[in-house]
């Protein structure tokens, strides 16, 4: 579950709350998220204050607080510069499913993997399939009860 900096006072406008308890988590994991608390995520990810996502990105702080706090949602250009400032792309701002596809294509290039075209890409699909399910049934059958008989040579 997502904690949240920030409440809502008396009157139903935010009040920015102290961000010590929150952990910044990968802004990608939760597709369940609105746009604000993605951008909050990845803001305390790329360890920014609301002060110095201003100073990098030119977008006023009290704007960046209605983002965060849902009250609006950016342009297309203000978007292109929150997620130039933060260093994540648009579609994981925006939480798009390509944003799954990009980290997953950006750990492999980061280990020296090249994917140069379709085919590749597609088999190399197939083989991350390939393994998940390998690794699916060994650990179904590494917790799988012996069935009868099993072990003691006896037959049921």
């Amino acid at each position: 579950m997502t904690q949240m900096i920030g409440s809502t006072g008396r009157e139903g406008f935010p009040v920015e709350t102290s961000p010590d308890p929150v952990e910044p988590v990968n802004p990608m994991a939760d597709d369940q998220l609105t746009f604000g608390q993605r951008l909050r995520q990845a803001r305390l990810l790329a360890g920014y204050s609301q002060s110095e996502l201003e100073d990098r990105s030119g977008i006023p702080k009290a704007r960046l607080s209605r983002y965060e706090n849902g009250h609006v949602l950016p342009s297309l250009g203000t978007l292109q510069k929150l997620s130039a400032a933060l260093e994540v792309s648009e579609a994981t701002l925006l939480g798009d499913q390509r944003a799954i596809l990009e980290g997953f294509f950006s750990v492999l290039y980061e280990r020296g993997v090249r994917v140069g075209s379709v085919e590749e890409g597609i088999r190399l699909a197939h083989a991350v399939a390939d393994l998940v399910s390998s690794v699916q049934v060994e650990a179904a059958e590494a917790v799988a009860p012996p069935t009868l008989g099993e072990g003691n040579g006896s037959a049921p």
